[in-house]
């Protein structure tokens, strides 16, 4: 259940807005002046109590700076109300079918031999180009999974075989797991596993009736990943692309990374220490700066890179490590070296 919290700060001829919700993993702020618009922005957290944690600090951060808790707005009841009622609809099902939602002012047509799947082909000249837009309804009918494929990687019998594995599994996104990464039987085309990401994955979720599956290569998402580490690799910055299913592997790279001059690093415009001390999600360009880095860095300097197993390569100025052996440990199986390769 999402907590809201509402405060105000009266001054320079103005009352300041603040409000913020924690709801799971993740917390959102909004902020504004009283009679104006109403800006935001969302935070994921680690785990629970890491968001439980944020969420006091930031209140206590607020007060500090005047701001006083208030009552919620008049029109917050109804619609608390409203979104529980639509939880609790979305539960079950009961109802409202998830296919009159989407469905709505738009055409979508069955596919064959696919009962409860639908289909819309979107011309966009630009921009994302053209797409296919598939609902998959499983057993219950106010619930269901979207699909997004590309127009020039899109492929019927491939698409096919997909839904024919998927449509009985869709309960898997609603199983109060926030996804589930599941290895197909034979492999589709390049593909050899499926994601199902459950509402709090999915950006437009219908009040929890809507998840999103698409097909993955086993090194695309991480075997033990959590909520945040899904998220940060599927809507971070240089997403995976799951639209595209004509893609090249878009491999886990995970990095962790100490590196210090002295003398300051040329392309930091000489800022003289770089460091992470956990592991984050970042994009493949990363390990080639770190790696440009790491060769002017003092002695002693250190960039680890983790695979979608958990394997960890530690690459140093004494052991130096080229991108192709890099890619390889990215891809393999089982890595390629390792920490004590």
């Amino acid at each position: 259940m999402a907590e809201t919290r509402y405060f105000e700060r009266n001054g320079e001829g103005a009352v300041r807005l603040w409000r913020i919700t924690l709801d799971g993993i993740r917390c959102r702020t909004g902020w504004g002046v009283a009679g104006g618009a109403m800006r935001g922005m969302s935070m994921t957290l680690d785990d629970e109590a890491h968001a439980r944690r944020h969420f006091a600090r930031k209140i206590a951060e607020k007060r500090r700076n005047g701001y006083v808790e208030v009552a919620p707005p008049p029109e917050a009841p109804e619609a608390q109300r409203a979104n529980a009622a639509a939880g609790a609809d979305a539960g079950t099902g009961a109802g409202v079918r998830l296919l009159d939602l989407v469905g709505r002012g738009h055409e979508y047509e069955p596919v064959a031999g696919h009962p409860g799947v639908v289909v819309r082909f979107h011309d966009f000249k630009a921009g994302p180009g053209p797409f296919y837009e598939y609902y998959i309804v499983g057993e219950d009918p106010g619930r269901g999974l979207s699909l997004v494929v590309k127009k020039p990687g899109h492929d019927g019998s491939m698409v096919s075989a997909f839904l024919d594995f998927v449509r009985p599994r869709v309960g898997l996104a609603f199983d109060g797991r926030s996804h589930h990464k599941v290895p197909l039987p034979a492999p589709i085309g390049p593909f050899d596993h499926v994601l199902f990401c459950g509402p709090s994955l999915t950006a437009v979720n219908h009040d929890g009736r809507l998840g999103k599956v698409f097909p993955i290569r086993d090194c695309e998402i991480g075997d033990e990943d959590t909520e945040t580490f899904v998220e940060a690799r599927i809507q971070g910055r240089d997403a995976l692309p799951s639209t595209t299913w004509d893609r090249a592997p878009f491999p886990v790279i995970d990095l962790r990374f100490d590196l210090r001059r002295a003398a300051g690093f040329g392309e930091l415009g000489g800022r003289g220490s770089v460091r992470e001390k956990t592991f984050k999600v970042y994009p493949r360009a990363m390990v080639e700066r770190g790696l440009r880095l790491l060769a002017e860095a003092d002695p002693g300097g250190v960039l680890e890179i983790r695979n979608h197993r958990r394997d960890v390569l530690e690459v140093t100025s004494e052991r130096p490590r080229t991108m192709d052996e890099i890619d390889r440990f990215l891809l393999g199986p089982a890595g390629d070296g390792g920490r004590n390769g």
